[in-house]
Formats: C-alpha cells, sequence, structure tokens
C-alpha cells in the first residue's frame, strides 16, 4: 500500500507527484513541467494513477495524464526520483474557453470518466481510457453553478453518474439510449462535500445535516448540524466531516494540546479547525477533534484517517477495537448504541444478550421497569429467567412479569412452573383479555397443558379449563370439570356421547353414579346404548379410523344387587319406544364388542327404577330373540360357543331383574303416587317376574330363584318353581300354611294322579282342620 500525494517544490515552476510507503519512505517524479497538479486519484483496480493539472500557468488548459505505477524507472543516482509510464495525455477544453476542473470521477476500469468544470459543465469521455487514441468527449451537463460533485454508481444493466451543484443534485444514466439528467433535489452542496460511499450512494453534506441518495432520490438522512468543508468516507460506515476553521482565544484541552504539540509561543488567538467522524451504521458520532490551524487534506489508507495540516505537520487517527469501544459506551450508559455497535460487529447471541442485560439492570436500578422489562425480554433464549422472575417478584411488578412469561411462553421456552405462574399473574391482575388471548389464540401448544388447565380451574376460570381440555381432547379434565365444578350434567353426557364406545365405557364407569342422579332418563339411555352395541364410534384424531373399546372381562362376579332397601318408581317409557331403530347394522354384526353391563349396576344404587329399564334393554337386545337365530359378536361367536362368562352375565343381570321385579311396590317412591298406581305396578312387575321365570333359555339357578321368590312373598313364583322341580308336596304344603283350602283342592286334582301320597297328605289336613 502506498499513498500519493503532490506538493510544489523549491523550484516555482515544477509541481512533483510524491509516492509514500508505509514506512513513510518517498518518491517522486515530475507531472506537470511549467504547471501545477490540481486533482489526482490512483485506482486499485489497474493501479494507474490519474492526474490533473496545467503544463503551463499561461493557458491554464486542464490536462488529464493516465500514470501506470506498475511500470516504475529510477533515475540512477537519485533513489528518490522514479520516472512512472505515461499511458495517456488527455486536455480539456469547453467551447475554446478554459475553466478549471472542480471534480471528477472515474470508474475503476477506466471505461468512463467524468470532469465536473467551475462554470456548471460536466463533460463525459467514454471508452478505454488507457489506450492512446482519440476519444470524444461530450457535454453531458450545462448549468448556472459550479460542479461541486460527481460520482459513478455500476449497476446491473446500467451506469448512474450523479451531478451535485451548489444548488441540486442530479443523476445521469450514461448507458441508456437517450439519457436524460432527472433531479433528485433542488438542494445542492458546497465544493467538497459530496462523497461516494461502499453503497455507491452518494452522500451530501449541508450544514444542517448529512443526506443520502441513490437513483431513486433522497434516502436516510443523519441531523448533524455543523458547517461543513469537506467530507471523506473511511471504510463502511465512517463519515470524516471537517469544518471550516473559525477563530477563537478559547485554550484546547489538555489532551488535544497533548497530541498536537502546540508551540507556546503562538498568540492566544488561534485558528481552529473541527474534525468530526460520524458513524452512519450506529448513528452517532464517534470521535470529535480540534487541530490547530487549517487543514490541506484528509486521506484513508492503512487502515487509519491521516490528516495533513496547513503547518505541514501529519496526524493519524487510529480507531479503537471493539472492546475498549463497548467498555466506554458501558460507563456513558449509552447501551442503545452499545447494542448497535454490538449488531454492526456481527456479535453472537450471547453476548448481545449480555448488553442487554446491562441495559436492563441499568434502567431497573433507576426504576424504569417498563423499559427494563423490555430489554429483559430480548434476553430470553440466552439469559436464565430465573434472573428476571426473581427482581420483580421482589418489586411486585406483577404486569411487567406477565409480559415476560408470555413472551417465554411464545418463543416455546417456558416450562410449567412459568405457565403457572403466568396464569396466576392473570387471574391476580383480573385480565380476562389476555387470559383469553394466551389461551384461546395460540394455535401451537406452547405451554404445559395440565398445569394450565388445573390453574385456571383453581382460580375459577373453568370456561377457559374446560377450553383447554376440549381442544386438546383431555376428555378425562373435561368431564372433571363439566359435572364436579359447573355442574353442566347435559353438557358433559353429550360429550360422553361423542366419545365413542372406549372412552364411554371408561368415563361413565366414574360418572354414571353422578349422571343417573342428576339425569336418569339420558344416562340410561346411553348406558343402553353402550352395553348394546349401538353407540356410534368415535373417530380417531390422529389416524381417523374408528375406535372401539378393549373386550370386556364378563367372568367377573359381582353382586347381584347393589343395594338395599330402595323403592321402584314408576319405569321410564316403555323398552320399544326406547331401542326402537336401534338395531344391529343390515349385516346382524355389533360394531364392537359392548362392555359388560354388570359393571355399571352399583351406579343404580338410588335408582332402581332406572336399573330396571337399563338391564330390560340389555337383556331384550342381546338375548331377547330367541326365535331367531344368534346374532353374532364382533369376534365371530356364535351363540352355541358362547363362553361360561357369558353365561354367568346373562344369568346374573336374570336375577337382578327377578329380585327388581319383587321389590316392595307399597313403600313410598321418589314422585309421589297413589296407593291404586302402585298396586297396579306391583301386578305387572310381578306378571314380569313370572315370565321371566318361565324363561328356558336362562339356566338360572332355581334354589336361589325360590328362595328370593319366598323372601318377596311371590306365591306365583313359589308354586311355578315347586312345580318345575316336581315338588308337587311342598306345593300343598305352601298353600296349606296360607290357609287357602281351595288352592289345597285345587292341587290335590291337579298333582295327585302324578304322586298319590298327596292324597294321605290332604285329607289329614282336613281332618285337622277346625274348618
Amino acid at each position: 500500500m502506498q499513498q500519493i500525494l503532490s506538493r510544489k517544490d523549491k523550484h516555482p515552476l515544477y509541481f512533483n507527484v510524491y509516492i509514500v510507503d508505509r514506512s513513510f519512505k518517498t518518491q517522486k517524479f515530475l507531472a506537470y513541467d511549467g504547471g501545477r497538479v490540481t486533482h489526482l486519484k490512483q485506482l486499485k483496480q489497474k493501479n494507474v494513477l490519474v492526474t490533473f493539472g496545467e503544463e503551463d500557468t499561461i493557458s491554464s488548459i486542464p490536462v488529464i495524464k493516465f500514470w501506470d505505477l506498475d511500470a516504475l524507472k529510477p533515475i540512477e543516482g537519485a533513489d528518490d526520483i522514479i520516472v512512472p509510464t505515461l499511458l495517456r495525455t488527455i486536455r480539456i477544453q469547453h467551447g475554446g474557453k478554459t475553466y478549471p476542473v472542480s471534480t471528477f470521477a472515474i470508474l475503476e476500469n477506466m471505461s468512463q470518466l467524468a470532469i465536473g468544470l467551475a462554470n456548471g459543465v460536466v463533460i463525459l469521455i467514454r471508452g478505454d481510457l488507457s489506450k492512446d487514441k482519440t476519444t470524444k468527449q461530450k457535454v453531458i451537463y450545462e448549468g448556472q453553478e459550479p460542479i461541486t460533485g460527481l460520482g459513478f454508481r455500476e449497476q446491473t444493466k446500467s451506469t448512474i453518474l450523479f451531478i451535485v451543484t451548489t444548488s441540486s443534485i442530479m443523476s445521469y444514466n450514461t448507458t441508456a439510449v437517450k439519457p436524460t439528467v432527472t433531479v433528485l433535489d433542488e438542494q445542492g452542496c458546497g465544493l467538497g462535500c459530496a462523497v461516494m460511499n461502499d453503497q455507491q450512494e452518494m452522500v451530501v453534506g449541508r450544514d444542517e445535516a448529512i443526506y443520502l441518495y441513490d437513483p431513486t432520490g433522497r434516502g436516510p438522512c443523519f441531523a448533524y448540524d455543523t458547517p461543513k468543508s469537506s467530507l471523506t468516507w473511511f471504510k463502511s460506515n465512517y463519515l470524516v466531516i471537517v469544518s471550516p476553521p473559525v477563530m477563537t482565544s478559547a485554550q484546547l484541552s489538555s489532551g488535544a494540546r497533548a497530541s498536537l504539540s502546540l508551540n507556546a509561543k503562538r498568540s492566544s488567538t488561534n485558528e481552529l479547525t473541527k474534525i468530526a467522524i460520524f458513524d452512519t451504521a450506529n448513528k452517532f458520532v464517534a470521535y470529535v477533534g480540534t487541530f490547530l490551524g487549517g487543514i490541506r487534506g484528509v486521506f484513508c489508507e492503512w487502515n487509519s484517517i491521516w490528516i495533513v495540516g496547513t503547518d505541514g505537520k501529519l496526524y493519524h487517527l487510529d480507531e479503537k477495537d471493539t472492546p475498549t469501544k463497548l467498555e466506554i459506551l458501558f460507563k456513558m450508559n449509552l447501551y442503545v448504541l452499545a447494542i448497535n455497535l454490538a449488531h454492526t460487529q456481527k456479535y453472537d447471541d450471547i453476548s448481545i444478550a449480555e448488553i442487554f442485560k446491562k441495559y436492563g439492570d441499568h434502567l431497573y436500578n433507576k426504576g424504569d421497569y417498563d423499559g427494563s422489562m423490555e430489554q429483559y425480554i430480548r434476553t430470553i433464549g440466552q439469559l436464565e429467567p430465573s434472573y428476571v422472575i426473581r427482581k420483580f417478584l421482589d418489586a411486585q411488578r406483577i404486569y411487567n412479569l406477565t409480559n415476560y412469561l408470555q413472551e417465554l411462553h411464545s418463543k416455546g421456552l417456558a416450562n410449567a412452573d412459568h405457565t403457572t405462574l403466568l396464569l396466576n399473574c392473570y387471574t391476580k391482575l383480573k385480565d380476562v383479555s389476555r387470559l383469553d388471548q394466551f389461551i384461546k389464540t395460540d394455535t401451537d401448544l406452547n405451554f404445559d397443558l395440565e398445569t394450565a388447565i388445573t390453574v385456571c380451574r383453581q382460580a375459577g376460570y373453568f370456561e377457559h379449563a374446560v377450553y383447554l381440555a376440549e381442544k386438546f381432547q383431555e376428555h378425562d379434565m373435561y368431564l372433571d370439570i363439566m359435572i364436579e365444578d359447573m355442574q353442566k350434567y347435559d353438557t358433559a353426557l353429550a360429550y360422553i356421547h361423542k366419545l365413542g364406545p372406549y372412552e364411554a365405557d371408561r368415563n361413565l364407569q366414574k360418572y354414571s353414579k353422578t349422571l343417573l342422579s342428576q339425569l336418569p332418563e339420558q344416562t340410561t339411555q346411553l348406558l343402553i346404548e353402550l352395553c348394546t352395541g349401538l353407540l356410534p364410534l368415535a373417530t380417531n384424531p390422529t389416524n381417523g379410523g374408528p375406535m372401539s373399546p378393549a373386550p370386556s372381562d364378563n367372568t367377573r362376579a359381582l353382586s347381584n344387587l347393589p343395594f338395599e332397601s330402595s323403592t321402584l318408581q314408576n319405569t321410564i317409557p316403555s323398552l320399544n319406544k326406547i331401542v326402537q331403530n336401534k338395531r344391529t347394522s343390515s349385516s346382524g354384526r355389533l360394531s364392537y364388542s359392548p362392555p359388560s353391563p354388570r359393571k355399571f349396576m352399583p351406579a343404580f344404587v338410588d335408582r332402581p327404577d332406572c336399573l330396571t329399564l337399563f338391564l330390560e334393554a340389555v337383556f331384550e337386545k342381546l338375548w331377547g330373540n330367541q326365535g331367531e337365530s344368534p346374532v353374532p359378536e364382533a369376534n365371530g361367536k356364535s351363540e352355541k360357543t358362547r363362553s361360561l362368562g357369558e353365561q354367568e352375565e346373562r344369568k346374573t343381570i336374570w336375577n337382578t331383574l327377578l329380585e327388581l321385579y319383587l321389590m316392595d311396590q307399597t313403600e313410598s317412591t321418589r314422585e309421589p303416587t297413589s296407593a291404586r298406581d302402585r298396586q297396579r305396578r306391583q301386578r305387572e312387575c310381578r306378571q314380569k317376574a313370572l315370565s321371566l321365570l318361565h324363561d328356558e333359555s336362562v339356566q338360572y339357578d332355581t334354589n336361589q330363584a325360590l328362595v328370593l321368590c319366598q323372601l318377596k312373598q311371590f306365591d306365583e313364583g313359589i308354586v311355578y318353581l315347586y312345580e318345575k322341580t316336581g315338588m308337587y308336596t311342598d306345593i300343598l304344603r305352601h298353600w296349606m300354611d296360607k290357609g287357602h283350602t281351595d288352592r289345597v283342592i285345587e292341587g290335590v286334582r291337579k298333582y295327585g294322579p302324578k304322586d298319590p301320597s298327596l292324597y294321605p297328605m290332604v285329607l289329614t289336613y282336613f281332618s285337622s282342620s277346625s274348618e
């Protein structure tokens, strides 16, 4: 790397160009014999030096020269003098008159060169500028104000030239078929206050601010209110701003005096020049310094900023490393700038989160809890949540803590404790709207479901708890809330009906007793559908297939009748109406294997009337069509191969029905009924009991049935069972004990031919009778 400078030597007619390397070793060559060098630029792509100057001071015609810096020839006997190869020379003249060059711009590939003159003219030269051939100079703009800035912007399919004057900013498409000048702004800038940045934007400095332009117009603006005499771009985001020198008698700071090594002999009134470095990426002034005397120029090389003073002194400014910058900003509590700086330097998330934490701590200590929480939220995923939670629990800032916990959930980083705490915050704040938003609008499950339901339930927000349970198919929790907390028994029953046989079986074992006490008819109907194979199948939300209950264990012996001294209410509407159109499918098959009715019998302890209806329906559906061929089960077993467990099931239901039919109907019932109605109902039940005893399809225990009939004083049943077992003597004794002589006579006539021993027994009975 090297730096190119020009200055006038001791000889008044020779202007040399100096090449300075990093060790400040200089070499020079004569660029213009008899005139001065006005502008120069080193092209990095081809290592070519472009110079503007005058061959003589009389005509002052601008001359452009292109020097090949890769072909330097030293002069024998003079190590500091070189002779570079001159590639080409172009003279600039417009309309036969000579005007000084105010600025210029050139593409790195040397295909276009734009020259701005002090009379407001812009000349464009196109072609291969490195070859010595005639090139055509074209005037592309003529104005009234001097040209103060030029800059090329290379795009994919076009090249744009920015033109800046003291009163306007324009663009010109140099590659268009019919190019025109487009005005971007009707305000311009002074000479030296327009420069191109690394993003190929034109940067313009006016007293009040700094403006950026692209071909579409004015873009970002940075407020910096100070007079400006020149701008220089450094690296990717720094703008070096030089202000005009001012006369002042104020003392410089000790730091400035040390750095500038001021001459003590100078007067107290000094000319000071201020230089500021503006960070356009982070939008702040990174450096401000004052320099004694004027500034001849600023250039950027070797990763530093170099300042050439009018007194011949050379200063350089080194950029501090990023950690040092951050420490300075931390000490000044400029955390926003520190965060922006860390982003531009591509710091990782952990490091940036640490800065947000520092910023949050700073605001928290100042009492700005809202502002501090905004910073802590940005640390989520890097900072341990307990650090923030403890701070705001101690400060009793529940509202701020709620915001943090909500963000923690939205990012999927919350655990069950965080969910509990967030919901408790909602309930303490009584913020139903945010609770709704948290629970009802989230499509994804970003929290611990069981915890959320439990907390809502404990806080009395049953609607929210039941919403979550239903949405995420937590059937047990849904029914717990509906039945135990909200007492919405009809809704719970309808929900169970939709769950299908398997879930209905499991949940009815738990809730059927409660539901029977509140909705006896509907619950009984649901149990009938479940145990007779008529309950519709549910759809599995996972794979769309049907869900059916697991086969039930029908071999477990249960108590025939799980209640004592209960009364039988009027039977709920007839069985035929309830099971009407509830038969099996047209194929004659059940859609699933029904569960055992015996497991639900204990739930009817307070509703024997409903149990009667339930068992009648099950018995009729499963075993009532003896005249028809047996209905196959889901597992393909027929009546002939029925298991012992099924026979036991049938016998248990039969015995329970018999006992229900023989219950005392004269005692009080749930609903007031007349004595006549109770007597009529008792006659009907006794008739049903007798029909049940005549059912030859059930291998019931005759002795057990006889004991039950005797216990309930069911004469017809006792006589039928004695007759069925050939116990004719017992039939006559039964009537004798009751004193029914007419029945004794009727019995001996009926059974005497089958058992002659009955005649002596009857004679003995009548002979000993007082009648």
